[in-house]
């Protein structure tokens, strides 16, 4: 084979085999780790509503969801089960880490940053 024609082949099947790579290990190696990914998230999120049922959803790794009047759809954390009721209302804003329950008169704070490893 000439010299040309390795240097196509090469090109053909190594160049586009290297930028792949490259795209998926760019945000490896030079992105946000995930614990602050997870933080942003928690940040962004917002939601009120009243818990109307709660159900495990055994496609998502049997995850706890506790489905509020307005449709959303919460996902609870485990530590977090046991505190979360049929008919208890649960408001989250945004920017905030706070989640607030209120069970009758009785009002209670879950923040995720507990549920950080530290």
């Amino acid at each position: 084979m000439k010299r040309t024609d390795k240097i196509i082949l090469y090109s053909i099947f190594y160049i586009p085999a290297i930028l792949v790579l490259c795209y998926f290990f760019w945000p490896v190696v030079f992105g946000k780790p995930t614990s602050e990914l997870i933080k942003e998230d928690d940040l962004a999120e917002r939601f009120s509503g009243k818990v109307e049922s709660l159900y495990f959803d055994k496609q998502n790794h049997n995850v706890k969801i506790a489905l509020l009047s307005n449709g959303y759809k919460y996902e609870i954390f485990r530590q977090w089960e046991p505190k979360i009721q049929v008919e208890d209302s649960i408001s989250k804003k945004k920017g905030s880490f706070e989640v607030i329950i209120y069970k009758g008169n009785n009002r209670s704070i879950l923040d995720y940053r507990d549920t950080y490893r530290k």
